[in-house]
């Protein structure tokens, strides 16, 4: 089974463990992301499900994005202001790591060192915070 519907599957029974109901538009905002290696906008979600014949509206692509968001299933890329699929389960998805290719913006979900976590967290309690989301984004090239 290819990556793309392995996430589908992941994400649709995610979705169902939390409670929420499989409707078409979640499906259709799940497969548009699914095959995808670079981080889409919801502009960008709405008019690949459009083109390819379903029928949503752009409010309801960010009302999914964000509920799917909620449930760990996509990464929002702030450094493209786009979305992702998050591919990689980890039991901790407070810490997230994702490259960023600078040339043709193609994505990929790294696993984030604990000891990273471990230190960024030891760094934010000295300075008197508690950290509950790490995001880190990074920007570069890939040499291959």
């Amino acid at each position: 089974m290819n990556e793309a519907r392995l996430y589908e599957e992941h994400a649709l029974t995610e979705l169902k463990n939390a409670g929420y109901r499989i409707t078409m538009p979640r499906v259709q905002v799940i497969r548009a992301l699914s095959d995808s290696e670079i981080a889409l906008s919801a502009y960008a979600i709405h008019e690949k499900i459009v083109t390819t014949g379903g029928k949503i509206d752009v409010v309801s692509v960010y009302r999914i994005l964000s509920t799917l968001q909620e449930v760990g299933l996509i990464h929002h890329i702030g450094i493209v202001d786009g979305y992702f699929p998050a591919r990689t389960t980890k039991p901790d998805a407070t810490a997230t790591e994702v490259v960023v290719d600078v040339d043709t913006d193609k994505v990929r979900e790294l696993t984030l060192p604990s000891e990273i976590i471990a230190a960024i967290d030891k760094q934010a309690k000295a300075q008197g915070f508690e950290a509950h989301l790490l995001k880190v984004e990074i920007r570069g090239k890939f040499s291959n």
